[in-house]
């Protein structure tokens, strides 16, 4: 008795025919009449009897219904033991600032490793992503802090996420090489998640800026359309530029901000499962960002 057995007699019941159900299970009409006669010789009854043109449900048909629909349930329902007894999904957490296009290349890295459900979660700072991996919500976590020491935590420092300053291709500032705040004066100064940390640390170097206007908005993604549109100029980490907007800014250092430590740190909890895959993670993150796939401007900005 197999599946293709037990949807064939259902729909058969369910139609009347051996025409109509040849039709709907897209198989020939010797295949509908070659598995039912194969169903009723396991049982050793007939399941089906034709009066006129209608097929209908013989008594032991009509008994063995509740059975089929019953076994082809569980036939189904066991096609998930295998999803079931794989390991529990890897929550890969990320302070803000990093571009899609560094977040899909590590997603990448983690599903060819296969066998592994992920979960990526974006935290407020990464004060907040560390209580979370403190508190065993998050297995993964790139912060740009280490967590206290933690017998249970490994953390490994990956490399520096410098702050850039990026302009609409147009802006005035674009013809200089290295920008200073004083450049800043009068501009519309674009950030994202300003109550951050790290914007704290930038807003104590931009009070020597007059007259600045300033617009907040929620993410990188957000910041990068703003200057592209001409709106102002955004600061933001080096990683957090995505490749698709390299024809619509430049990209600027302003020493007094450059110097702001941005270190990315990977951190993870010591178990099996996820020691197994965070080498190839973080051999994925180092590929991106120094054999250029990573920030899209070059030193000579």
């Amino acid at each position: 008795m197999n599946e293709n057995q037990l949807e064939t007699f259902l729909t058969i019941a369910k139609f009347k025919s051996y025409s109509k159900a040849a039709v709907i299970l897209n198989v020939t009409q010797p295949t509908i009449t070659s598995r039912i006669k194969a169903l009723e010789e396991i049982l050793n009854c007939e399941l089906f009897t034709r009066i006129g043109h209608d097929i209908l449900l013989t008594k032991e048909g009509n008994m063995f219904m509740d059975y089929a629909k019953n076994i082809l349930m569980y036939m189904q329902q066991s096609k998930e033991i295998s999803n079931m007894l794989k390991d529990p999904l890897i929550k890969v957490g990320f302070s803000p600032g990093y571009a899609s296009s560094f977040i899909v290349e590590l997603l990448k890295t983690i599903k060819s490793i296969g066998g592994i459900d992920i979960q990526v979660v974006e935290g407020f700072d990464s004060d907040h992503l560390n209580e979370r991996c403190l508190a065993g919500e998050i297995d993964l976590i790139f912060t740009r802090e280490v967590t206290s020491n933690q017998h249970d935590i490994v953390s490994e420092y990956l490399f520096d996420n410098n702050l850039v300053t990026v302009l609409p291709n147009n802006h005035h500032l674009c013809k200089e090489e290295i920008l200073t705040l004083e450049d800043l004066n009068e501009e519309t100064i674009i950030s994202f998640r300003r109550q951050s940390q790290l914007w704290k640390q930038i807003d104590q170097r931009l009070l020597k800026v007059n007259k600045i206007t300033r617009i907040d908005v929620e993410n990188n993604e957000m910041l990068l359309q703003a200057v592209a549109g001409e709106i102002g100029i955004g600061i933001l980490p080096e990683l957090g530029i995505d490749k698709s907007y390299c024809s619509k800014i430049e990209i600027r250092k302003i020493t007094e901000i450059s110097n702001i430590p941005n270190k990315v740190y990977v951190q993870y909890r010591k178990t099996s499962q996820v020691k197994d895959v965070v080498k190839k993670v973080i051999y994925s993150i180092i590929d991106h960002k120094y054999n250029g796939n990573g920030s899209p401007y070059t030193e000579a900005n």
